[in-house]
């Protein structure tokens, strides 16, 4: 696993040994990436805040600080997994553009960051946890108005969100479908 583009392109990143997470493929980080380095969607990806919810090894928001977003945060459960992303953190010396929340989200109970721009949610299959992840940091001021949000899901799984999440596009790339949303608020 390694950083595809940007200040950081070719950086090998630690993984985590086990099945207590599912990293983004490559291909498909690769294909996110590019949809939004291509301009279609807005917020652009520079200078953004971003979270990165079910960050696993960090490699989703490693990525886009790589490509220009100003912060990230990240959201995870796994306190193996958060190690992993922390050495992550420390091997790319972008220490002081991250900051992790070592909890499961739902416990979450304020946003005491700058809300997100851009928020990737990519969380277990066939867990129903994409819908109540989203409702949850909407709720708790963690999504800025105008947000795009791009949420991994199984193929097979169809995300019905509430009307305040605007469905912009769907791709599919293997097993995994992206479904790309702006947040109005």
């Amino acid at each position: 696993m390694q950083i595809i583009g940007g200040t950081a392109r070719g950086t090998k990143l630690a993984a985590l040994s086990g099945k207590t997470t599912r990293p983004t493929a490559q291909r498909s980080r690769e294909a996110v990436f590019n949809l939004l380095m291509g301009g279609r969607f807005s917020p652009p990806l520079k200078e953004a805040h971003v979270i990165d919810a079910f960050a696993g090894t960090g490699a989703i928001g490693l990525e886009a600080i790589s490509r220009g977003a100003a912060h990230v945060s990240f959201i995870e459960a796994d306190k193996k997994a958060c190690e992993v992303m922390s050495q992550n953190i420390s091997k790319m010396r972008v220490r002081d553009k991250t900051n992790i929340l070592s909890k499961r989200l739902e416990h979450l109970q304020h946003w005491s960051h700058q809300p997100a721009s851009i928020l990737f949610c990519d969380a277990p299959y066939a867990e129903d946890l994409t819908h109540t992840a989203l409702a949850h940091l909407a709720k708790i001021g963690a999504i800025a108005p105008g947000a795009l949000i791009l949420a991994e899901t199984h193929k097979k799984e169809h995300l019905t969100l509430p009307d305040s999440f605007l469905m912009q596009d769907r791709r599919v790339y293997g097993i995994a479908a992206i479904s790309i949303y702006n947040w109005v608020g």
